[in-house]
C-alpha cells in the first residue's frame, strides 16, 4: 500500500500537479489524497483507475512504476 502510495505521490509530482488539483480531478479531499499517497487507506480498483485516469498513466505502470521506463513512455 505505501509503494502504491509512494508512487502516487511520484507521478503527481513529476506531473507538476498539487494534492488539490489530484483530488479534484478524482472527485475526493485533499485530505484523502494526502492519505493515499501515506499509505494509510486501502484502495479498490476503481479509484486507482480514476487516479491513473488524471494522472495520465496506465494503472500497472502506476503500480509498478520504475522511473526510467516511466520517464520513456
Amino acid at each position: 500500500m505505501k509503494k502504491l502510495g509512494k508512487n502516487i505521490r511520484t507521478v503527481r509530482e513529476m506531473r507538476n500537479l498539487t494534492q488539490e488539483a489530484l483530488a479534484e480531478a478524482i472527485g475526493y479531499s485533499q485530505r484523502h489524497v494526502s492519505r493515499i499517497e501515506k499509505g494509510e487507506i486501502p484502495l479498490k480498483e476503481e479509484c486507482i483507475q480514476s487516479i491513473s485516469d488524471a494522472l495520465e498513466v496506465s494503472p500497472q505502470k502506476l503500480i509498478d512504476l520504475d522511473y526510467d521506463s516511466f520517464l520513456k513512455k
